[in-house]
């Protein structure tokens, strides 16, 4: 058995993910991410529900519109981020479909992609697709909207960025559309594409397709540009989700302890930044560390 194939190369297995093959981490970033946006949702319902000048609502309450990128006020630039976390209110039209239709994908098919990605650079990935998403929509509508009061919320950009990186690692991988359809993955992504169009030629269309686009355009340039965020450095956000899993690779007979640590600190690499970012050289020293430890069963 090699290196490849050990567990010791994996993220710490708390269940299967829906998708069959994939495992995920105890300390998944997607869990803590699903978490914080149900809560900004649930508070969300008990703040006022907001109500203009003439009297009218449309459901929206106070939470989620101070969350919101509003095209009147963006030197809001917080709200760049803040948006990505807030969805439609329960009292809208929407109401529960709004998250559980994000939720629900990001929980699915983000999981093998932050698997793959490391939990780091996963979670860098999808801020920067929340805030790359709302810029976009805001550019198109200080464009060809100028003078309105639109404003967006929701976690739809990242959504799709993910979704798009998904789809190119796992083209084949099926996956099972309204949880009933099987379909394989490259079609999923054809089908995205498709939907976003449809509803840009649609004026009556409130769904924010801006926002879906560059964030779907995002999660394309990461993925066949290679890009890779983990040169942008925040101690506050490494500090969060630093590996901290108990295992400690240990081999009293091996009589190397510089091999054991230079095994122990490409273990957290991997853990905290994926397999993929191993250079050719950790990857020889993890294959030598191996070799040692089935040499010394044997």
């Amino acid at each position: 058995m090699g290196f490849e194939d050990r567990d010791y190369n994996r993220d710490e297995v708390a269940t299967r993910s829906g998708l069959p093959g994939f495992q995920f981490s105890s300390q998944s970033v997607i869990l803590s991410l699903i978490v914080i946006n149900v809560v900004v949702f649930l508070l969300d319902s008990f703040t006022a529900e907001i109500k203009y000048a003439d009297g009218s609502t449309d459901g929206t309450h106070w939470l989620s519109r101070m969350m919101a990128i509003d095209q009147s006020k963006f030197w809001q630039v917080w709200t760049f981020l803040t948006h990505g976390f807030a969805h439609a209110s329960l009292t809208t039209k929407v109401g529960i479909w709004h998250i559980a239709g994000n939720m629900i994908t990001l929980w699915f098919l983000g999981r093998p992609v932050e698997q793959r990605m490391g939990r780091v650079e996963f979670l860098k990935f999808y801020l920067a697709a929340i805030v790359v998403a709302g810029f976009g929509w805001a550019i198109v509508y200080a464009i060809f909207h100028s003078g309105g009061n639109a404003f967006i919320v929701g976690a739809s950009g990242a959504v799709s960025a993910v979704v798009v990186v998904f789809v190119f690692m796992y083209p084949k991988e099926t996956v099972y559309l309204m949880g009933v359809l099987p379909i394989p993955a490259w079609a999923l992504g054809v089908l995205l594409l498709v939907s976003n169009l449809f509803h840009a030629f649609d004026p009556a269309s409130h769904i924010a397709w801006e926002a879906h686009l560059f964030g779907a355009l995002f999660g394309l340039a990461y993925y066949k540009l290679g890009w890779k965020l983990e040169r942008f450095q925040f101690g506050w956000l490494s500090s969060m989700f630093k590996p901290r899993s108990k295992l400690r690779v240990h081999n009293p007979d091996a009589g190397n302890e510089k091999l054991q640590e230079q095994a122990d600190q490409i273990l957290a690499k991997i853990s905290a930044q994926g397999q993929d970012s191993l250079t050719s050289k950790e990857r020889r020293i993890m294959k030598k560390y191996s070799q040692s430890l089935r040499k010394n069963r044997d």
